[in-house]
């Protein structure tokens, strides 16, 4: 059984055995062989835009003899997904530009389920997934080392939701689970650091924010 950290596990709750997925950016393709070793799912389609990098894929594929589930893709994004029969992305480890930058094709019509992970900028991408009508329906805080990267879950739903400026800052989901009390208190106090130095007025606004989430959470 192959072993993958824990930034990369914490992504497989979400994926369901009768999911059809493309991961993007799939590097080594660890994901990809843990999936299909764990049994979540049979077969999944693993795409880079780097050579060398899907190469290093296939090798890890052909390793653990996983050549008939884990199919390569060469290119770039969604770009080629209307060549394979795929409702569900993974997007994972990357920052939220370039996973914007990927879910801007007319592909994503295609798409109705999105796994996301990223390290920053979550403001930009969850405002992003709303504008193409898509629902924000788990999110999770996910510690890796020094970084820290949101799970992003989304699809299509009937209703849009909306969101308040709160939620598109930090989360509409994150902001009512207690379990991430530890998480805004640290965003706080590095908050406030950059303000005592900076006296950045826009951050003024996301700490008034932070103070009445960590009142809310810290309710009995």
């Amino acid at each position: 059984m192959i072993k993958i950290s824990n930034r990369l596990k914490s992504l497989c709750k979400y994926v369901f055995n009768d999911d059809k997925i493309i991961d993007v950016g799939c590097d080594h393709a660890l994901l990809d062989i843990y999936l299909v070793q764990s049994g979540i799912i049979n077969k999944i389609y693993v795409c880079d835009v780097n050579p060398n990098a899907l190469q290093n894929g296939i090798e890890n594929i052909e390793k653990y003899e996983l050549t008939g589930n884990i199919i390569p893709v060469l290119g770039y994004g969604i770009e080629k997904i209307n060549q394979f029969d795929v409702n569900t992305l993974i997007i994972s480890g990357m920052g939220s530009k370039n996973i914007i930058d990927i879910l801007s094709s007319p592909n994503l019509d295609r798409i109705y389920k999105l796994i996301l992970q990223s390290n920053n900028n979550h403001y930009e991408l969850r405002k992003f997934l709303t504008s193409k009508g898509l629902n924000i329906f788990t999110e999770e805080v996910v510690e890796d080392g020094k970084k820290t990267y949101i799970n992003i879950v989304a699809g299509r739903d009937y209703h849009i939701k909306t969101y308040t400026e709160k939620e598109y800052l930090f989360g509409p989901i994150l902001i009512k689970d207690d379990k991430n009390l530890d998480y805004f208190k640290s965003l706080k106090e590095s908050y406030e650091d950059i303000y005592y130095k900076s006296h950045n007025d826009s951050l003024k606004e996301k700490i008034a924010y932070l103070d009445e989430i960590i009142e809310e959470l810290s309710k009995d």
